[in-house]
């Protein structure tokens, strides 16, 4: 339920601080006071602090190679599983049967979100081997540090208190920096940057190869994506039917979850999850935008995302929600939740506490950020290498702000991330900057607004998608050709039709989804009736 109803303070700050996040240690740091009260499990060798709401799955077998440790949500759309403990033993049949490599690649194609490690057996004394994968995006994302031994969280801020250090000084004068040449629109800490001094980000389409012995750590940051070259595909008709399929099964196993409930706004990606979703909607499930209403006085077309989602929501008889953009109350809870997660720099808030506080918390949100990694977001893409100059000119566009700059935001990154064109075979380096970039640095912010309540899903956190998008020519892709056909496939939620054109009817709706007739009839008879109006003659 929404939180309007009446819970103890505290159990609400540690209920949202860090939703559905984690600590990892090994070594001699020690567990911080922010994660008192989580539920632990020694696996391994490996200590698991897990946010209560936090979903652990694992598997291991005598005589295999390791156990295999997945954290959050997992899905398999190849072979239609959305079990994590069945996935986690397919992964292992994979290490067991030809490797680890062949385990990584088998959860580089995995859907939904998590983290998962493989912990490998080794003899008695010697250094402990893990390998730390993310999923597609990195959504649920890792940061880590190697002081006194190795810790590994879900934000910056619990690995820096197990590990005892403090605010990133260089860090926030890099932000201050960009947010003065650029006053408007996003920025994120560039590089390898976080907001706290020796704490390093798992960059998608990365791992980490841990080696642990006490305090005695060794960590290699390593690309693993992507696996063959890019190959372009020409069969536009193909590829549109793998996506669509590839797409619809996605989101199916994501529903499965729960009651899914779909941020929309009138722009295609949302539109489409929601098209994909439509079949796998509870009676209790709903639409949902949040507006900023000082954004109405002044700026122009603000609501237009209000009135358009509302519209497609009722297209397809399904409840839509505005939820009132604000900022929490200074030493409410969820003011105490923000400076729990973000100690060192606070995200915007005003989103995720309308979230928190206008949203059922048992519910699985799919939201539709990350869609234009498989379409395009950086449209002017000018051939040469890849350099600082280059990204800094990316994140902040401008170019004129110099070389040392450009040395303190991404000096160490190239070699860190092996971001070269030899490395990423063939994709565009600008989709891929945004991808491990942008997604990894600012994306995993926005999927904390959700978690601070409930849990938030990603119809296109999925490698397998992603690479079927990225197969079709740039044009194509910049159209959203994909997006187009997912959504000719179901009119209604597609565009709202013309007032001179057919609409869809009551029995147009029931058919599609018999499970809302008792709804639709509820709305329907709570419309206005058409009055008919007699004039005499003159």
């Amino acid at each position: 339920m929404a939180q309007d109803q009446p819970v103890g303070h505290d159990a609400l700050v540690v209920d949202g601080a860090f939703g559905c996040g984690y600590l990892v240690r090994a070594g001699t740091n020690t567990a911080p006071g922010l994660v008192a009260g989580w539920p632990v499990h020694k696996l391994g060798s490996l200590t698991y602090h897990l946010h209560p709401r936090t979903r652990l799955h694992a598997a291991v077998r005598d005589g295999g190679p390791g156990r295999v440790v997945i954290l959050g949500h997992p899905v398999d759309v190849r072979a239609g599983l959305g079990d994590g403990d069945l996935i986690c033993e397919d992964v292992l049949d994979s290490w067991t049967d030809q490797g680890l490599d062949a385990a990584v690649r088998h959860l580089a194609y995995l859907g939904g979100r998590w983290t998962a490690f493989l912990d490998a057996v080794v003899a008695p004394g010697e250094p402990g081997r893990v390998t730390v994968v993310p999923d597609c995006q990195a959504t649920q994302a890792v940061f880590y540090s190697t002081y006194k031994g190795v810790a590994l969280g879900s934000q910056p801020a619990l690995v820096a208190q197990a590990v005892d250090t403090g605010p990133d000084e260089a860090a926030q004068r890099m932000w201050d920096a960009l947010r003065k040449a650029r006053r408007t629109g996003v920025i994120f800490h560039p590089g390898t940057m976080t907001t706290h001094e020796g704490v390093l980000p798992l960059v998608p389409n990365h791992l980490l190869r841990l080696s642990v012995a006490g305090a005695a750590v060794s960590v290699e940051h390593e690309r693993f994506w992507p696996f063959q070259d890019r190959v372009e595909r020409t069969d536009t008709r193909a590829v549109t039917s793998e996506f669509i399929d590839y797409f619809r099964e996605h989101t199916r196993l994501l529903c499965d979850f729960g009651t899914p409930v779909i941020s929309l706004t009138g722009g295609m990606d949302s539109r489409t999850s929601l098209a994909a979703a439509l079949p796998h909607l509870h009676e209790d499930s709903f639409t949902f935008t949040y507006f900023n209403p000082r954004d109405g006085l002044t700026k122009k077309g603000a609501a237009d995302d209000v009135f358009e989602a509302n519209a497609i929501a009722f297209g397809v008889g399904v409840q839509h929600r505005v939820l009132r953009w604000r900022r929490p109350r200074r030493g409410s809870a969820f003011d105490e939740i923000i400076a729990r997660t973000y100690p060192v720099q606070r995200a915007s808030t005003g989103a995720a506490h309308a979230m928190w506080a206008d949203l059922p918390h048992d519910i699985i949100h799919l939201q539709s950020i990350g869609a234009e990694v498989g379409t395009t977001f950086f449209t002017k893409r000018p051939e040469g290498p890849i350099t600082a100059d280059r990204l800094l000119e990316i994140v902040s566009t401008r170019a004129d702000l110099g070389q040392e700059m450009a040395r303190a935001a991404f000096g160490d990154y190239l070699d860190y991330a092996q971001f070269t064109h030899e490395a990423i075979r063939g994709y565009d380096p600008h989709d891929v900057f945004y991808w491990e970039q942008r997604m990894g640095k600012w994306g995993y912010q926005k999927f904390q607004d959700g978690d601070f309540s409930h849990r938030m899903l990603l119809p296109f956190n999925d490698r397998g998608l992603i690479e079927l998008m990225q197969s079709l020519p740039y044009p194509q892709r910049e159209s959203k050709v994909l997006l187009h056909a997912l959504l000719a496939t179901v009119p209604a939620p597609a565009t709202p039709a013309p007032a001179d054109e057919a609409r869809i009817g009551w029995r147009d709706v029931v058919a599609a989804r018999p499970h809302v007739r008792p709804r639709l009839a509820r709305l329907r008879d709570r419309l206005p009736r058409r009055q008919t109006t007699q004039r005499s003659m003159p």
